[in-house]
C-alpha cells in the first residue's frame, strides 16, 4: 500500500496534542502555556479544537501523562473563534467544552479528553483566529489559519458508475485543479462493502486504498489510479472467510462502493511534519514549530472533498474473475 502523508499525519497529529519532555530543568519556575491543536477544514459540519498545556515536573513523565490534570485544563478557558477582514474582527463565536470523543489508550490519560467544538460554518477562502484566554491567569494564546476554497474536480466528471474494468492495464484518473495556499495533495480511494455471515448478520466495513504518487501539469494535480491495482488492494485487505458473503448494493445510508477523498493541506503541515519526521538516521534534537502565539501547538486548515460513485456492471465483473479478488464471494 502506499504511503499516503496527510492520512498518516493526521492520524498522527491527533496523537501528539501535549508536549512533554525528560529534558528539562527541575528547579525552573512553572510557566504556563498553552497547547493548541486543530486542522480545520471548511466542509466540515462541525470543528473540534484540542487545548492541553505543556507540563514538567519531578520524577517519571510518562506517569505525569497519565494523570488528566498535568494535561489540561479544568473548566476555566474561554475558547473562542474570529473571523478576520484584514486586521479587523468582523465576528466572533464561542466553541464549547466536550468530552464526548473518547480517547484511545496510548502514553496521554484515557478514555476521556477535554476538546472544544463547533457547529459554526467556516467560509472558504475566509480567515479564522483561535483565541484561548485561561479565565484565572489571564493568559491568552492565538494562532490564525486561512481556509481552502474547495476544489474543482475535472474527472471523474459524470456522477455514474466507473468502468475500472475495460482494459484494466490502461490507467484512468483523478483530476482536480488545485488552490492558492495548498502545499500538499493527496487521494484516498475508500471501498464500501456490507459483510454478512452464515446466519445473515451483516455489517458494513470499509477499506482504504492510499496514493501520495501524483504529478502537477497544466496548473492540475493527477492521481493515476491502475486498474488492476485496485482489485489487489480489495484483495489485500479483505480477507477469506469461510460461509462469508459480501455486497456492495445494499450498503446502509445510500452509500455507494466507493468514495474518493480528494485531500490539500497547508504549508504548515508540510514543515511540522518535516520536522517531527527528519529523513536522518541521526538523533538530534528537533527545533520546535509552532504556529500558536504566546503557546505551542498548530492551528491550520486542510481540505477533504468527497465524490461518491458506483461500480459499472464491468468492474463488478472483474471482482469476481480477478486472480485478487475471485476466492471473495461477492454478490451484485
Amino acid at each position: 500500500m502506499k504511503k499516503n502523508f496527510l492520512i498518516a499525519f493526521f492520524a498522527g497529529l491527533l496523537a501528539i496534542f501535549y508536549s512533554c519532555s525528560t529534558d528539562f530543568d527541575i528547579i525552573a519556575p512553572y510557566k504556563e502555556i498553552i497547547v493548541i491543536n486543530g486542522l480545520v477544514d471548511g466542509l466540515d459540519s462541525v470543528h473540534y479544537i484540542r487545548v492541553g498545556k505543556a507540563f514538567l515536573g519531578e520524577g517519571n513523565v510518562l506517569t505525569m501523562a497519565q494523570q488528566t490534570d498535568s494535561t489540561t485544563f479544568g473548566d476555566i478557558l474561554t475558547v473562542q473563534m474570529e473571523k478576520l477582514v484584514g486586521s479587523s474582527v468582523v465576528e466572533t463565536f464561542s466553541l464549547d467544552r466536550t468530552t464526548e470523543i473518547p480517547k484511545d489508550p496510548g502514553i496521554f490519560g484515557y478514555p476521556y479528553q477535554v476538546l472544544y467544538k463547533t457547529t459554526h460554518s467556516l467560509l472558504e477562502d475566509a480567515t479564522y483566529r483561535i483565541v484561548v484566554k485561561n479565565n484565572q491567569s489571564g493568559n491568552i494564546a492565538r494562532s490564525t489559519t486561512k481556509i481552502f476554497k474547495d476544489i474543482h474536480v475535472s474527472s471523474p466528471i459524470t456522477p455514474g458508475p466507473v468502468d475500472w474494468a475495460t482494459n484494466p492495464d490502461y490507467p484512468a484518473f483523478v483530476n482536480f485543479e488545485p488552490t492558492a495556499n495548498a502545499k500538499v495533495y493527496d487521494l484516498i480511494v475508500r471501498f464500501h462493502y456490507r459483510e454478512i455471515d452464515s446466519t445473515g448478520f451483516s455489517v458494513d466495513k470499509s477499506l482504504d486504498w492510499n496514493f501520495s504518487d501524483r504529478s502537477i501539469a497544466e496548473n492540475t494535480i493527477k492521481f493515476q489510479i491502475n486498474k488492476n491495482e485496485f482489485y489487489e488492494a480489495i484483495g489485500r485487505n479483505i480477507p477469506y472467510k469461510s460461509g462469508y458473503t459480501y455486497r456492495i448494493d445494499s450498503l446502509a445510508y445510500g452509500h455507494l462502493a466507493l468514495e474518493l477523498i480528494l485531500m490539500e493541506g497547508t504549508e504548515d503541515l508540510v514543515t511540522y511534519y518535516k520536522l517531527q519526521n527528519p529523513n536522518t538516521g541521526l538523533t538530534i534534537d528537533r527545533p520546535t514549530f509552532t504556529t500558536v502565539e504566546n503557546g505551542l501547538g498548530l492551528f491550520t486548515s486542510r481540505l477533504q472533498h468527497r465524490l461518491y460513485r458506483g461500480l459499472d456492471a464491468n468492474t463488478q465483473n472483474a471482482i469476481d474473475t480477478s486472480v485478487y479478488t475471485r476466492n471473495l464471494d461477492f454478490r451484485f
